[in-house]
């Protein structure tokens, strides 16, 4: 190790707003007292330190984006992008460079230790701003999860060989700058029509309707989403597939359920059938329910390209990211 590696500090990779939640919450414990506040509090500056190491740790391999020398070869970002786009999911873990697999333990470490930020606040008395403090954890705890689903939307592009390999390779630099900067890395500065609809879609109340989506589009629209991810969907001209998986998106069901629904609704003469379903449900944090429920597209829209089924082969927001890719491709950053 380099003495300036052994003179650096640990690299905390909690964010400015995060450390005064920390600080926030730990107060509030600490004014409701009692053995489980106190005990609460021993294990918010146990995680703290925690995370902090795992920034250290991230700083010590080195960065996709500088290039290195071993053994007389010299490797760079342009060899880690001919080496990702020659994989697939099964191998693309083995590819990653260990910062990416360290980061992605770090992120998963925040995400949880936000989760429990959460928790407690729920338990304080509200006279100690409880209400504030959840929620201020709840947009931190999303933010992380953004963070998480933008590198699987990514990692899912690069690593399917149907997608063209320049809109691969692109995908593998994004990749490489969300890796190399994992502790500054903010999705909605970089992915803002990922991480704005997101946040909107939890904010929808599933109608269902004649299953067209119209009403969940205009709620999407109105809650916030990004115009351009509603606008890649409504206005332009798209294959079926992609369509489909907007509509996966909207009503949270598989395109094969919501064929059944619609076969049903066929069957019995229906011209609009009640879903009534939320992304977020109360009680769980809403960090948790968005990854489930990106995570439950994901894993089928992988399913169906391996087993050469119909249907969508990526999420909406993969399709949404693939346009973003195709753009850069043709103007050339």
């Amino acid at each position: 190790m380099s003495s300036d590696q052994e003179d650096h500090p640990l690299q905390q990779p909690l964010h400015e707003e995060e450390l005064s939640l920390v600080t926030n919450v730990v107060e509030a414990l600490q004014q409701a007292g009692g053995a489980h506040a106190e005990a609460s509090v021993v294990a918010i500056r146990r995680q703290v330190e925690s995370l902090a190491m795992f920034g250290e740790l991230l700083y010590r391999y080195p960065s996709p984006l500088q290039e290195q020398s071993l053994g007389g070869v010299r490797r760079g970002l342009q060899t880690l992008v001919d080496t990702i786009v020659d994989t697939d999911q099964a191998t693309f873990p083995f590819r990653a460079p260990t910062q990416a697999m360290v980061g992605r333990a770090m992120n998963m470490a925040q995400i949880n230790f936000l989760r429990m930020l959460w928790h407690l606040t729920g338990a304080l008395p509200p006279e100690l701003g409880a209400a504030k403090l959840r929620e201020q954890a709840a947009r931190r705890l999303r933010a992380s999860v953004h963070c998480r689903l933008v590198e699987e939307v990514l990692a899912d592009i690069v690593t399917d060989r149907g997608v063209p390999r320049e809109q691969r390779a692109e995908g593998v630099r994004s990749l490489a700058q969300l890796w190399g900067n994992r502790l500054t890395f903010r999705v909605d500065e970089f992915f803002p029509i990922l991480a704005e609809t997101w946040e909107a879609r939890q904010r929808v109340r599933v109608i269902g309707g004649t299953l067209a989506g119209s009403c969940e589009m205009m709620q999407l629209m109105t809650q916030g989403a990004d115009e351009a991810f509603v606008d890649l969907f409504a206005y332009r001209e798209y294959g079926e597939v992609e369509l489909e998986a907007f509509r996966e998106f909207l009503f949270g069901k598989s395109s094969e359920e919501l064929e059944r629904l619609a076969m049903r609704m066929a069957r019995e003469g229906l011209t609009s059938i009640q879903l009534d379903e939320r992304v977020a449900v109360g009680g769980r944090d809403a960090g948790s329910i968005l990854f489930e429920f990106f995570r439950s597209r994901l894993v089928q829209c992988s399913a169906r390209r391996v087993a050469g089924l119909p249907g969508p082969r990526h999420t909406a927001e993969g399709y949404v990211m693939l346009a973003w890719l195709a753009k850069r491709v043709q103007s050339g950053t």
